[in-house]
């Protein structure tokens, strides 16, 4: 596998990621490309923050009573008070890039009143903050060992639970996380 452009794929922290943050999280890739690394965390919800509180908090009227049960996720560290939805469908919100055929990043407030309504969008997630990596930096923490790849997969990444998720990504590439020693990636 290359790791020239790692768009719609998955990051499965090692069990001995040295970064606190981010032991046994699953990171999303929505945009790798000449100057660094986006993701957002998709495995780590915080449970006292539903999205229709979060909406109300924006002035959104929630007519949908289901998304005041939804749960927001830690997208990451950085910018942990700025929003980020994640869903299916094609970017046709005002501030939206699709990542790929089926899946899209979305940052403006239309969507959020769309996600308030129930109208317009299917699976998504709203994530506070998101992971960033500098040009070159993810590539040597692959290297290392720090991080396993798997490629993006709709299931995975709206479907599975939420505890599930880090596991389940690593058994898809046939790693069983309690046998995974600390050299990977060395000979």
């Amino acid at each position: 596998m290359t790791l020239d452009n790692l768009t719609h794929h998955f990051l499965i922290a090692s069990p001995n990621m040295p970064d606190e943050r981010f032991a046994q999280t699953l990171v999303y890739i929505c945009r790798h490309d000449k100057h660094g690394v986006l993701g957002l965390v998709v495995n780590r919800p915080i449970l006292e923050t539903r999205v229709g509180m979060l909406l109300e908090n924006l002035d959104i009227d929630v007519s949908d009573q289901s998304v005041m049960q939804d749960l927001a996720l830690d997208g990451g560290p950085v910018y942990p008070e700025v929003g980020f939805v994640l869903h299916t469908g094609q970017p046709t919100w005002a501030s939206s890039f699709a990542i790929s055929e089926n899946v899209c990043i979305t940052t403006s407030k239309d969507i959020l009143e769309r996600i308030a309504a129930g109208e317009g969008v299917g699976h998504y997630h709203l994530c506070l903050g998101h992971a960033s990596w500098f040009k070159g930096q993810l590539e040597k923490e692959i290297n290392q060992g720090d991080w396993l790849v798997s490629p993006g997969d709709l299931s995975l990444l709206f479907e599975i639970p939420f505890e599930e998720r880090w596991r389940h990504a690593a058994e898809k590439i046939g790693v069983d996380l309690d046998f995974l020693s600390d050299d990977i990636g060395h000979a």
